[in-house]
């Protein structure tokens, strides 16, 4: 058991290593930029079709495991909406770019409309690791995707679209006195 344990800690550690490596939909390397974070949203998600498929399935199998049948449905859906194809979405454009500073984002109150989008950009001079974590959104938003995978220094951009209308609350999961609050309306 101890074995499997550290071999999905493995598994999860070159994940993350080799989404923060490449651009995806979420985010950016650090040498490609804006103009990198534009090209992979609209190419998609960096897993291909049948590592996509695969994981899917690996996940479906994890849900059928639950006894609970409530439980299980919502682990099937869960799963069927996060890997559904309808998913990548383009981005809206930019209202607003914040910066993710040792201790604080800066704006850390920000007002946009549906449909606008918000780039966090992790400043050069950070001597901290910081990340971005959704904790109070409206109903309809799925908390993960507004999450960043992993908790870099510097020279890392995230961005997402916002398109239900409310107020989202953001904290550095690293640093509780880091927060931020996006209203956005219709």
């Amino acid at each position: 058991m101890a074995a499997r344990k550290h071999l999905l800690i493995l598994i999860a550690t070159v994940a993350l290593a080799g989404s923060t490596a490449g651009a995806t939909g979420a985010f950016a390397s650090p040498a490609g930029g804006e103009a990198a974070a534009r090209s992979a949203s609209a190419s998609g998600s960096s897993i291909s079709g049948s590592r996509k498929a695969k994981a899917r399935k690996r996940a479906l199998r994890k849900c059928r495991k639950i006894e609970k049948k409530a439980k299980r449905r919502r682990c099937v859906r869960r799963v069927k909406r996060k890997y559904s194809a309808a998913k990548v979405l383009p981005h809206g454009p930019i209202a607003e770019t914040i910066d993710v500073r040792d201790k604080y984002f800066s704006p850390a109150i920000v007002n946009i409309r549906t449909g606008q989008s918000i780039l966090w950009v992790w400043n050069a001079v950070n001597a901290d690791a910081h990340n971005v974590d959704l904790v109070g959104h409206p109903n309809g938003v799925d908390r993960l995707e507004f999450s960043t995978p992993s908790s870099p220094s510097v020279g890392f951009e995230f961005r997402r679209t916002f398109r239900v209308p409310g107020t989202y609350d953001f904290v550095c999961s690293i640093h509780y006195n880091m927060t931020m609050r996006v209203e956005v309306a219709k």
